[in-house]
């Protein structure tokens, strides 16, 4: 009897069918287990690749009938898109029409009067290896960027000429700091200098040569070739019903670099293959970059595993002393990795239509290197138990873990609720307005590129605490906030922590009316 959740396409691949057969049953349980309607998983084996894909692309509900997946439907392939963009960057460095860009060339230099850091030292010296190796100093602050509902969204150019009024967290060169905007940087450098838009330069210099004909640079893109019934429809899960929900695709230009790409598993194979090959279009020099390790990660090493590097856009370890490379990529309706080991010339892709699982596509990805280099079960790592403690360790932060040395009798307001109403302004974080609804503070930043919610609760004095609630995947996350009263008694400034990873975490906003 045939599985209904498995694509079967009339013309399947037999010897992937092969291929995949020892595997089913633990994909299938895998995406049971951990909620995903759907993955497409691809494997290199040398000169093979094969495909298949699991689950449904559209969940049925009242109003829509269910839709299997295929190896033809289409992913957001979030953070993976990076890759693609050091890739890109190395076809510059290698083009003598454009002498100037070198991996060691301030990005200051190129973007004269767009690419300004709050420390003039690091505006001089920070490179176009170091805004792609995340050593730029500046820690993620995707919560500045005005999104497509905002009244003003922001641009690439935008973006970049904000990075000015955010404060950095470390000097260059220090921490590793993940930071999408320093992708939404280079994107933009790409297109001032090439005079195209990065999905044009993509598809021209990479995706066609590559025969990545399934393969698109955000939405509507995907809608200009009338492809959006190919794309699967992203879902988050409701723990309380036990349910899934759609989520909207999302739609981030003004981070473009970051994420973006829509692709199939097959396409993106296409692209691991010429890393494993270091083929063209990408030059022997621009292969050797792409993968030379440029910072030490802050990831804890697992057992069997060394310290995590990063390149370009690439995470490097080794495991059991083998090389691996390979990167993830997760945003709104969707999760994704990818993994190659070139010593092995073997390669893995696996795309989902959720954001909230992460561990059981690892589990699948892990399990197969094990099987590939024939780790005995006695050094496999455990990764049903490593789950568990993570999802414990990554529960949301409570009052206590906020304000640890809150006083046994806590400080009543110093003003009226009423009174911290209003609009507050930060230059890099333009304007946010708290309202008094039922009695709470609120702020609506459904204007912004990761829609969210703050509700504020009084703590102690003129400390809250800020929930934040993502609009589209219902998650939630505490946050310091602060009030500061003025010397006339008036409600001056609000602070919220934005920064999760610096010191000075908190970005204050100027109030700027009452």
């Amino acid at each position: 009897m045939s599985d209904p959740l498995v694509s079967r396409p009339a013309n399947r691949d037999q010897a992937s069918d092969r291929f995949f057969s020892a595997y089913d049953q633990l994909i299938h349980d895998t995406i049971n287990y951990h909620h995903v309607p759907a993955v497409s998983v691809a494997v290199i084996d040398g000169d093979s690749t094969w495909l298949k894909a699991y689950g449904m692309a559209q969940v049925a509900d009242e109003l829509v009938q269910a839709e299997k997946v295929n190896t033809e439907t289409l992913f957001n392939a979030g953070s993976m898109t990076k890759v693609f963009i050091s890739a890109a960057i190395s076809l510059l460095v290698d083009d003598d029409s454009f002498p100037e860009v070198q991996w060691s060339t301030p990005v200051s230099q190129l973007l004269r009067d767009d690419f300004v850091l709050s420390d003039s030292h690091a505006t001089q010296v920070v490179t176009i290896e170091d805004i792609l190796s995340h050593r730029s100093g500046l820690a993620d602050q995707d919560d500045a960027f005005m999104g497509v509902h905002a009244k003003k969204p922001d641009t690439l150019k935008s973006v970049t000429r904000k990075l000015r009024y955010l404060p950095l967290a470390v000097p260059p060169r220090t921490k590793f700091l993940y930071c999408n905007a320093m992708y939404a940087v280079a994107t933009y450098l790409i297109e001032t200098l090439t005079n195209m838009p990065i999905r044009d330069f993509l598809r021209q210099r990479i995706w066609t040569p590559l025969g990545m004909k399934n393969t698109y640079f955000g939405l509507d893109d995907v809608i200009e070739h009338q492809l959006l019934n190919k794309v699967a429809k992203g879902y988050g899960w409701d723990n309380d019903k036990s349910s899934c929900f759609e989520v909207d695709h999302p739609r981030q230009p003004e981070a473009a670099g970051a994420g973006e790409m829509i692709t199939t598993t097959g396409d993106y194979a296409l692209f691991l293959r010429c890393m494993l090959q270091r083929t063209g279009p990408i030059s022997a020099a621009g292969h050797e970059e792409l993968v030379k390790p440029r910072m030490i990660t802050d990831q804890d090493p697992n057992p069997f595993w060394s310290h995590q590097l990063y390149s370009m856009g690439l995470e490097i370890e080794n495991y059991h002393g083998e090389q691996v490379i390979g990167h993830t990529g997760s945003t709104t309706g969707f999760a994704c990795q990818m993994v190659f080991l070139p010593r092995k010339n073997w390669g893995f892709v696996i795309m989902g239509n959720t954001h909230v699982d992460v561990m059981g596509k690892t589990k699948i990805r892990w399990t197969l290197i094990d099987d590939l280099l024939e780790v005995p079960a006695s050094k496999r790592f455990d990764w049903n138990a490593y789950a568990a403690r993570l999802e414990k360790e990554l529960e949301a932060a409570t009052i206590e873990d906020l304000y640890p040395n809150l006083p046994d009798s806590r400080l009543p307001l110093t003003v009226p609720l009423t009174d911290y109403t209003g609009s507050y302004w930060h230059a890099g974080y333009e304007e946010l307005t708290v309202d008094l609804e039922s009695g709470r503070l609120e702020v609506d930043a459904s204007d912004r590129c990761w829609r969210f919610k703050l509700l504020l609760e009084h703590i102690s004095g003129q400390y809250f605490v800020a929930k934040k609630v993502d609009i589209d995947t219902r998650e939630e996350d505490l946050l310091k906030a602060e009030f500061r009263i003025d010397s006339s008694g008036s409600v001056g400034q609000l602070g919220i922590a934005f920064v999760a990873d610096s010191k000075d975490e908190i970005i204050w906003f100027d109030k700027i009316d009452s």
